[in-house]
């Protein structure tokens, strides 16, 4: 889990006090699934109504987003869940921009992922 919370949130110290918390979220959302936005600030003991609570609630999420959590709105209600496909296509656009800037000629040589693909 760790590689993973390095890859979302980075290795700066500011951002690593934040992983035991993010560990919990993601713990929760695949024992949960789907979870209304308020459970899950309820489950992390964090008021939204506060300006501070809020801020602390979306440091901690907002780096998931685009990464491995799905934010979906039903009405008035936002439900938060998370998606191994999103997570596959952040990693896929990490491995093309690697090969563009790590080959001398990307278009031309092809790696193993390659061949699984085509």
């Amino acid at each position: 889990m760790d590689d993973l919370l390095q890859l979302i949130y980075g290795t700066h110290p500011k951002s690593t006090k934040l992983y035991p918390e993010a560990r919990r979220v993601i713990d929760y959302l695949r024992e949960k699934g789907s979870v209304k936005r308020n459970e899950l600030a309820t489950f992390l003991a964090v008021d939204l109504n506060s300006a501070a609570g809020k801020k602390h609630f979306y440091t901690i999420i907002s780096p998931m987003f685009d990464k491995i959590l799905v934010s979906e709105r039903n009405g008035k209600e936002v439900y938060y869940r998370l998606s191994y496909d999103l997570f596959r296509v952040y990693i896929d656009g990490i491995r093309r921009k690697s090969k563009y800037y790590l080959l001398s000629n990307p278009d031309k040589e092809k790696d193993e992922s390659d061949e699984q693909e085509g």
